[in-house]
């Protein structure tokens, strides 16, 4: 018996009100009964299996019509009467290549013009929509999750945990050389920025007060795969592609002269150059090689692919394990490795020179490092990894007299984030000490001499000078005219300066002055006088043998005039010459050497003469000029300042 859904709603709610006389409790207001017309015949095309009334819209043509064709996409199995105009040939139609990259496991049409079989998608593992069947890198369409964030969005929890250094670093200065600091003897501490957790911190110190040597370091062009640093077994763990990591820019060597070194900057997986790592690698110790292994019978080089070491002409270090870090960056965020020293004995070390990286016969620097840290997520340790490095020539900056200092350098890791925070705390020299004058000489002297005698002018002073921090010091001597002249017993006023200047630029003076008054001298508890230390009885402005103004042809003529005078070492000499013919001008030192080369004119008599003399060239001091004919010369005194 066939009973109709309506019938069936008829009968349930007979046996409710059935129910409800027999004692049920029936809510007087039950939900009312929602009524819908349609085809109620099941054997309809447009039958309705919600309709409570057959509205005679029932109808059996349209389902017995279809697509009968089994090639097509709406073939209708169940279709009696063929329709095969509405046949769809395309929506089914694909690639139904099992080994095809766009292989359609709901195809049922196969179009082999389809089929692509090289497979092009994102490579990296790292990768938020990473393809494992992708034979064909294509790292451009990668999509990556944003920093301290996963692909889902949800928050990493390394954001804002860097480590904090909680303690002074901030530059000192100190006086002399000697007070740079060369061991780090305070306290340093640091902190995690999101939990506060005290952290360890490692120092180094590097001394910058004679020279540093600096190289740009390249991956070792060997044969095989290279890598300027390989970590055997990262890519058997599926945490890489390769275990070889090229630098992205040059690796930069940098050694201080207290035996420490560093190497950083950057390097890149070979296969995918989304996995990279900041290099931060501290190597102390350094020796010459021939001494270290002269030390410890069981120390020894290594030495690969036929190339040669000289012993004396190698270098070797320990790796620094608690400052020596691979920071993991691009698709190794928040992963780090700390690296220590291999073999453990110590054997072997780190190796710089001619064939030393154990790869190539280069200039080059190599030596192998276990590791240990977290990368992705996943804790790690390996016992084997190297540096493989060719180097440039030595790049030897010398630090001046005066720049010197000291580095304190401080690292502090926080392993839960794999974050590193690096700090630097710089000793400066910075020297504001003048050099003292320490000579015994009078700062003024006061000349007599008897009548028709000339003064005895002594010698400069010997300099003699004291730096605070015994630097050496550039020594400068010079004397000028104040007033007058020294011929002929002439007054006058000479004024001689030492200097020292040290290496910071600071500068001492000592001057002395040298008078004479042109009068007899006075008696001898009058005269102010001093000797100096180099006091000689012969002057130095009577040792003129080329300037020999006693000839009785000189004469000084009031019309002969220099200026300026003094002067900077340009001056016009202005005189009206006395007879037609040749003029030699010549410039003497004081001692009565040549200071300039002399200058020939011809010369008209009773014509007034200008030339001019370039003393450019000269240093401050006093000089004399002769102007010289066959009947007569004249001389005058030249003072230059500067």
């Amino acid at each position: 018996m066939i009973v109709s859904l309506r019938s069936f709603l008829l009968l349930t709610f007979g046996l409710i009100l059935a129910f409800n006389s027999s004692g049920f409790d029936v809510d007087a207001e039950l939900c009312p009964l929602v009524l819908l017309d349609g085809c109620t015949d099941v054997t309809a095309c447009n039958y309705v299996a919600s309709a409570t009334t057959d509205d005679g819209s029932c109808e059996y043509l349209s389902c017995l019509v279809g697509c009968m064709d089994e090639d097509a996409c709406n073939f209708n199995p169940d279709a009696l009467y063929p329709n095969n105009g509405t046949c769809n040939f395309t929506t089914c139609a694909g690639c139904m290549d099992a080994t095809a990259c766009n292989f359609d496991e709901d195809a049922s049409i196969a179009v082999e013009a389809a089929c692509v079989y090289t497979c092009f998608g994102c490579s990296d593992f790292t990768a938020c929509n990473f393809d494992p069947n992708a034979d064909f890198s294509s790292l451009t369409n990668c999509v990556y999750a944003i920093p301290n964030f996963d692909c889902e969005g949800n928050p990493t929890g390394c954001d804002g945990c860097e480590p904090i250094l909680i303690s002074d670093a901030s530059d000192q200065f100190v006086e002399c050389t000697d007070e740079l600091p060369l061991i780090f003897s305070e306290s340093m501490e640091a902190i995690s920025s999101c939990s506060e957790e005290q952290l360890s911190v490692a120092v180094f110190t590097a001394d910058i007060r004679d020279s540093v040597i600096v190289n740009a370091g390249f991956t070792g062009d060997g044969a095989g795969t290279d890598g300027a640093i390989r970590i055997f077994g990262l890519t058997a763990l599926g945490l890489s592609e390769s275990d070889f990591f090229i630098e992205s820019y040059p690796l930069i060597l940098t050694r201080f002269t207290n035996g420490l070194a560093t190497l950083t900057g950057e390097v890149t997986n070979e296969l995918n150059p989304n996995l990279k790592w900041s290099v931060h690698l501290t190597f102390e110790d350094a020796q010459i090689a021939s001494e270290w292994l002269d030390a410890d019978e069981a120390h020894g080089l290594v030495i690969a692919n036929g190339c040669e070491l000289n012993p004396e002409q190698v270098s070797v270090y320990r790796l620094k394990a608690d400052q020596s870090f691979l920071i993991g960056q691009g698709g190794y965020a928040d992963s780090y490795l700390q690296l220590s020293h291999m073999p453990l004995n110590e054997n072997k070390r780190f190796q710089l020179g001619v064939g030393a990286n154990s790869s190539t016969c280069s200039y080059g620097f190599g030596g192998w490092f276990a590791w240990e840290g977290r990368v992705l997520g996943v804790p790690v340790l390996g016992m084997t990894g190297d540096v493989v490095i060719d180097l440039s020539s030595d790049g030897v900056n010398t630090v001046p007299c005066g720049s010197e200092s000291t580095a304190h350098f401080f690292s502090t890791l926080n392993p839960a984030c794999g974050l590193l925070t690096e700090a630097v705390q710089t000793f400066y020299r910075m020297d504001e000490s003048s050099p003292i004058w320490t000579g015994n000489c009078a700062a003024e002297i006061t000349l007599c001499a008897l009548d028709g005698e000339e003064p005895e002018i002594p010698l400069p002073c010997t300099a003699a000078f004291e730096d605070a921090c015994e630097d050496p010091l550039s020594l400068s001597f010079s004397e000028a005219l104040i007033s007058g002249d020294t011929l002929n017993g002439n007054a006058f006023v000479l004024e001689r300066t030492h200097s020292a200047q040290d290496c910071s630029g600071n500068t001492g003076v000592f001057i002395q002055t040298i008078t004479y008054l042109g009068e007899q001298c006075p008696e001898q508890s009058e005269l102010t006088a001093f000797e100096s230390d180099d006091v000689h009885h012969a002057s130095r402005f009577q040792q003129r043998s080329a300037v020999d103004v006693s000839d009785e042809r000189t004469h000084n003529d009031p019309d002969l005039t220099l200026h300026p005078n003094p002067g900077n070492g340009w001056a016009f000499l202005d005189w009206t010459s006395q007879n037609t013919g040749p003029v030699t001008i010549e410039v003497f030192h004081a001692d009565g050497t040549f200071a300039l080369e002399p200058i020939i004119c011809q010369m008209n008599s009773h014509q007034k003469q200008r030339v001019q003399l370039n003393g450019g060239v000269l240093n401050a001091g006093t000089y004399f000029v002769r102007i010289r004919s066959n009947l007569e010369f004249q001389v005058i005194p030249w003072v230059i300042i500067r």
